[in-house]
């Protein structure tokens, strides 16, 4: 019967110190302040561009802020980061302006970029809203131009010349690879230029040089093609004609 008891009265104990838990956690929760503020998303695109511009070119972006209340006056930080750096780089900011139609909305410029990056758009919220931010991939075209040194049907050279250069990253090769080849309209195609291909010489970087043997005589259309690298995407140059007598 004595052991019954004192095993009754542990029983009791611990179901006294859980509910002084509880009421405990209960008091701490009630007592803590509420809080009341919201999530806002925050979105940005490119404006007025296809997503891609020239190497040393400035890229125009839009966003806005996903909140039902007026945000006009704030301000969202533009931060850019280009392929081979490691930090983000403040470029400006951007102000908010409101419109019932077409919310709070800002636009902004990220200058002169070389390499193709990565854009973060930063709002630091309110007393109402979280802070939010978003990133997008911005790709950098560079700067083709293809020229053609020597013309005729022994011997034609075409030399493309390629800017910004092309961080090396082909690693452990003894030969680099092409950055870029040429390509001929034949018949509204584009296709490989007509003649034997019988050197190839670049850097890997900034430049590369086809020399072909018996080519036809004509007039032909080429230009440039440029593979991508991890800086730059791949982009094609203008066209130029050249005759071979």
């Amino acid at each position: 019967m004595r052991q019954l008891s004192r095993k009754r009265a542990v029983t009791i104990a611990i179901v006294l110190v859980a509910a002084a838990s509880l009421v405990g956690a209960y008091t701490r929760a009630a007592s803590a302040p509420a809080t009341t503020k919201q999530s806002a998303h925050v979105w940005i695109s490119t404006l007025y561009t296809p997503g891609t511009i020239s190497s040393g070119r400035s890229l125009r972006v839009n966003g806005g802020i996903d909140a039902k209340a007026d945000l006009s006056g704030t301000v969202v930080k533009l931060y850019k980061r280009e392929v081979g750096q490691n930090a983000d780089t403040y470029v400006g900011k951007a102000t908010v302006t409101y419109n019932a139609m077409t919310g709070n909305a800002f636009s902004g410029t990220i200058p002169r970029l070389k390499y193709s990056c990565i854009v973060t758009a930063a709002w630091a919220g309110n007393a109402r809203f979280f802070a939010g931010r978003t990133w997008m991939f911005a790709g950098v075209k560079p700067r083709l131009a293809v020229t053609a040194p020597v013309a005729t049907q022994a011997k034609t050279r075409l030399r493309i010349e390629i800017a910004p250069l092309q961080p090396s990253y082909y690693q452990g090769m003894t030969r680099p690879t092409a950055l870029a080849d040429v390509q001929c309209l034949v018949d509204g195609d584009w296709t490989y230029f007509p003649g034997e291909l019988g050197v190839e010489s670049t850097d890997g970087k900034s430049w590369c040089v086809f020399d072909y043997f018996s080519v036809p005589a004509g007039t032909y259309t080429i230009r440039a093609r440029f593979r991508g690298t991890n800086y730059n995407v791949a982009f094609v140059s203008k066209s130029m004609d050249i005759v071979v007598p």
